[in-house]
């Protein structure tokens, strides 16, 4: 029986010094594990930044990621909480162009559900949402594939959400 594989989400609390963020990624890159998604930014406690990763992978290689990433010195935690509570989130900005963008703002708007068209001018519009990878995915597959883009994805973020935990 194979192991099944799903995207995973992991999170890790490290501190903010130089070199830290290089010494993670290269984990995974010597262990050939393949990055879905990463990001990376300050938190709540001064001198600590968030690291949120996302990889496919089973159970048995979740395990060992987890162990090799809380072994290096920089790291405070590290936890994967793809099955606890949690909100995760994507940002995305979308440019969108075309001779026929005058005629495409209601559908820019249906498009945008959720989202906010932060610029519109003649023949161009500027577009951002938040939500899941999977909710952003479906916003930019579902643009007109008439009108040139410009695509800028953050990466996905997530929170624990059990203060219990």
């Amino acid at each position: 029986m194979s192991p099944t594989t799903q995207t995973r989400t992991i999170t890790a609390l490290v501190e903010n010094e130089s070199g830290t963020l290089n010494r993670v990624v290269s984990l995974f890159r010597r262990r050939g594990f393949s990055l879905d998604s990463l990001n990376a930014g300050h938190c709540e406690q001064d001198g600590y930044s968030r690291i949120t990763f996302m990889i496919e992978a089973d159970d048995g290689t979740v395990t060992q990621v987890l162990r090799q990433v809380e072994r290096l010195v920089e790291v405070v935690e590290v936890e994967d909480v793809t099955h606890e509570p949690n909100v995760t989130r994507e940002l995305v900005l979308v440019h969108v162009f075309g001779s026929d963008i005058e005629l495409n703002r209601a559908g820019l708007e249906c498009i945008a559900k959720g989202g906010k068209i932060l610029v519109f001018e003649q023949g161009a519009a500027t577009m951002e949402l938040s939500g899941t990878p999977d909710q952003i995915e479906e916003f930019v597959t579902n643009l007109s594939p008439q009108l040139k883009r410009t695509v800028h994805r953050t990466g996905a973020i997530a929170l624990h959400t059990n203060p219990w935990r």
